[in-house]
């Protein structure tokens, strides 16, 4: 899934990096760092990224910039929120570029795999949290499992949306060898995710940050 800087212009690479610098830039500023130390989660915090770049390096590839690895950037949203999510996704892309997907798109591949994915989930997060009541099986179901399909859905559309731009690969061939696998796909990925938000609730829901615990399992 991350896209090789050989298959976009160098003008597309140009506008995802100064993009890429003022979203990276405002997440850092905004990231909540004393809470993260004050909390003692600094370990926790650099273990998950450390998971998430394991997880991306396992990747079944179609074609160069076509190919499937779980994200598990929803599971990662939850535990963090928006901020921390976008640093540590970041994080993870860059240690993808450092071991071959290329320096030169990293911005890219920031913007489709680490942005995209953790707005999305802490959007729909938000609207659950704000609209519906305060369940534990609404917070799994709909946040974890429904969030990262979601999530996952629109990242794989975005890539295959920058690649057709690009004329790195026709729509035609697209649709025919990689497209069809997107539904084997995403039903793996909000299993993951919503598993993960099972036992973390169960066990440590103190890891999740936007569970409160007094709200969802105490009324």
């Amino acid at each position: 899934m991350h896209i090789p800087d050989n298959l976009v212009p160098i003008t597309l690479l140009f506008v995802a990096h100064c993009l890429g610098i003022v979203v990276l830039g405002w997440a850092i500023w905004r990231a909540p760092w004393g809470q993260l130390w004050n909390n003692r989660l600094l370990n926790l915090y650099c273990a998950a990224v450390a998971a998430l770049l394991l997880l991306w390096s396992f990747n079944a590839s179609v074609q160069p910039g076509l190919g499937f690895h779980f994200l598990g950037v929803t599971i990662f949203t939850l535990m963090f929120g928006w901020s921390l999510g976008v640093v540590g996704a970041s994080l993870a892309a860059l240690g993808m570029a450092v071991n071959g997907s290329g320096l030169p798109a990293l911005s890219l591949n920031v913007l489709l795999l680490g942005v995209l994915p953790v707005s999305i989930s802490y959007g729909v997060y938000y609207g659950v949290h704000r609209y519906l009541p305060h369940h534990v099986f609404i917070y799994i179901f709909l946040c974890a499992f429904l969030g990262s399909i979601i999530a996952a859905a629109v990242t794989v559309l975005a890539i295959v949306g920058v690649l057709i731009v690009s004329q790195a690969y026709p729509l035609p061939r697209i649709a025919s060898e990689y497209l069809p696998f997107l539904p084997l796909y995403l039903f793996p990925e909000g299993f993951l995710n919503g598993m993960l938000a099972t036992v973390f609730i169960g066990l440590r829901p103190q890891w999740l940050k936007t569970f409160d615990e007094q709200s969802y399992l105490q009324r």
